[in-house]
């Protein structure tokens, strides 16, 4: 007997009011599935709808259908719209490929390899009526699924029964249409009232001052995603969130560098292609035009929302201009500092106040350091050093530096670099820097290059904090240039005795031992010393110039005390 107005009229509206209420998509194709039994006379039904390729039947509701049924179809052969085999079609299938009813009028008459006959048959199902739904989009070319129904004795449909299946599919197809279109613009206000709210910590967190760290775990717990922050280069500067696995990835294969380069030059968004992974963008951060840095937010479920995203790298990009300022504003401050310090202008009191500001302990000992400028090294031991620019030359006081290891992080440096005096009191700065100037002087009219440590150079060295660098230069010249000119073209060792002699103490049979010759040759020696220098090294006056002399050469040459 065909479906009465009435059935159709509360089948219709009890439908709609479920639309209208919200009900999940799979609650509203049951009720579809009970009402089509009712209304086309089948005993059971089933809604299947397309995955999102197209290429399969999902059995995604239904009524009157036991458990065990719905969880062993999929079980048996995957429910293909296009199957290899036509043993493996079905009638569903086959009503979503055609485009058609389909009436499958006996299961028991199946070819006995046809997969799911066993559990239709167990199922009870001896009648399977398929009708194609409509189109989620609302085009008639395009088909959602199937609406299956089933009876329990074998049967003919009535052409009355089959008008009535196919208006049950057309209007399923409509409902499920309208729910989409529903859903759609329930996601979109949702994604407008998730963007308010990360409006508002956006607006919350640069009034808290939350700083980079701050940010960076606001963006990760916004879109629940790992987050890191690198330098063009590659270098870290911050992460937040979960980490996962490979991001940022340390090698770096060609596709994945040309969407970096996409990232660095047209300062757009990119996905970045790791494999199946991670899902992964990649954003440019800029400042004043210039690329600073780089954002990865990568999750292994799916990719987080690009929107949120770019407006939280707005306040990264703003937090990262803040820091480079900051940065910015202390390094005048320290230049400033360093070069009143050893220029000795401002009071103790106000240079002690302006290191406490920028927590920079000037109370500390210092060894004052002269470079070329330009040529401070990114790290040095002892901490954060005073760097600042002064008559041409790079002011660097390092607190309580070694020595050695300062030495060591100059090296590669075009030189020459003077190591001074290490200072303990605020009027101690500018002695000490006439002595690494005048130290800098000889060595430059020299032409040495390296590190001189002025430590090396013993209690002799004091003399360079008095003296000019002409005039030791040139007491350098009277006393040693003639010993230097003989050793030269005589193929003596005139200076080199006179030097060990000096390092043994004045020892004429210690020296001979060293230098493996008569103590009558060192005697021999220092009398040729003493006729040509015009100076006597075995008399109080000529070893003190001597001595003298040797220091200058000794920084003239960037070499350790004799």
């Amino acid at each position: 007997m065909p479906a009465t107005h009435a059935e159709w009229m509360a089948a219709a509206a009890d439908i709609l009011r479920a639309l209208n209420a919200d009900e999940p998509r799979e609650a509203l194709l049951s009720r579809i599935a009970r009402h089509t039994c009712t209304l086309v006379r089948t005993d059971s039904c089933s809604v299947m709808l397309l995955d999102a390729a197209g290429e399969r039947l999902v059995l995604e509701a239904g009524h009157a259908l036991t458990e065990r049924y719905r969880r062993d179809l999929e079980a048996r052969a995957p429910l293909l719209v296009h199957p290899d085999r036509r043993e493996s079609d079905l009638p569903a299938a086959q009503a979503v490929r055609e485009r058609r009813t389909v009436l499958l009028r006996d299961v028991g008459a199946t070819d006995p390899t046809w997969p799911w006959r066993d559990l239709a048959l167990a199922e009870g199902i001896r009648s399977v009526l398929a009708v194609p739904l409509g189109g989620v989009d609302g085009r008639a070319d395009d088909l959602a699924g199937v609406l299956v129904g089933y009876t329990d004795r074998v049967r003919e449909f009535a052409p009355d029964e089959l008008a009535a299946a196919e208006l049950m599919a057309q209007y399923a197809g409509t409902v499920l249409t309208t729910a989409g279109l529903r859903a759609s613009q329930q996601e979109t206000i949702r994604r407008l009232e998730r963007a308010e709210a990360q409006d508002r910590d956006v607006m919350r967190l640069l009034l808290d001052d939350a700083g980079l760290d701050g940010v960076l775990d606001a963006l990760a717990a916004a879109v629940d995603a790992s987050v890191t922050l690198e330098t063009p280069e590659g270098s870290p500067l911050g992460r937040a969130g979960p980490g996962v696995a490979g991001v940022p990835p340390v090698v770096r294969g060609r596709a994945l560098r040309r969407a970096l380069s996409a990232v660095d030059e047209r300062r757009t968004t990119v996905r970045a292609p790791l494999g199946d992974a991670a899902c992964a963008w990649v954003v440019p951060i800029a400042v004043a035009g210039e690329l600073v840095a780089r954002l990865w937010v990568a999750r292994t479920d799916g990719w987080a929302d690009r929107a949120a995203i770019e407006r939280f790298s707005l306040l990264v990009a703003l937090e990262l201009l803040t820091h480079r300022q900051a940065v910015e504003t202390e390094l005048r401050l320290t230049r400033d500092l360093a070069v009143e310090l050893v220029s000795g202008t401002g009071d103790e009191r106000s240079l002690l106040a302006r290191s406490d500001a920028l927590h920079h302990d000037l109370r500390r000992p210092h060894t004052v350091v002269l470079a070329p400028v330009g040529a401070a090294p990114a790290t040095l031991p002892g901490g954060s050093a005073l760097v600042g620019e002064h008559e041409g030359a790079l002011v660097v006081l390092v607190p309580e530096g070694d020595r050695e290891r300062l030495a060591a992080a100059f090296a590669g440096v075009d030189g020459p670099v003077v190591i001074g005096p290490t200072v303990t009191a605020t009027d101690g700065y500018p002695p000490a820097w006439r002595t690494v100037r005048t130290a800098h002087a000889l060595a430059v009219g020299a032409g040495t290059r390296g590190v001189l440590d002025l430590d090396d150079l013993g209690v002799a060295g004091l003399l360079l904090e008095t003296g000019t660098p002409d005039g030791l230069r040139r007491l350098a010249d009277h006393r040693l240039g003639a010993l230097e000119e003989h050793d030269r073209t005589r193929g003596t060792d005139l200076v080199a005795t006179l030097r060990e002699w000096l390092r043994r103490g004045c020892s004429t049979a210690d020296t001979a031992r060293a230098l493996h010759v008569h103590p009558h040759t060192i005697g021999y020696r220092l009398g040729r010393v003493a006729t040509l220098a015009r100076c006597d090294p075995r008399r109080r006056d000529g070893l003190f110039e001597l001595q003298v002399a040797l220091m200058v050469r000794a920084v003239q040459a960037g070499a350790a005390r004799p």
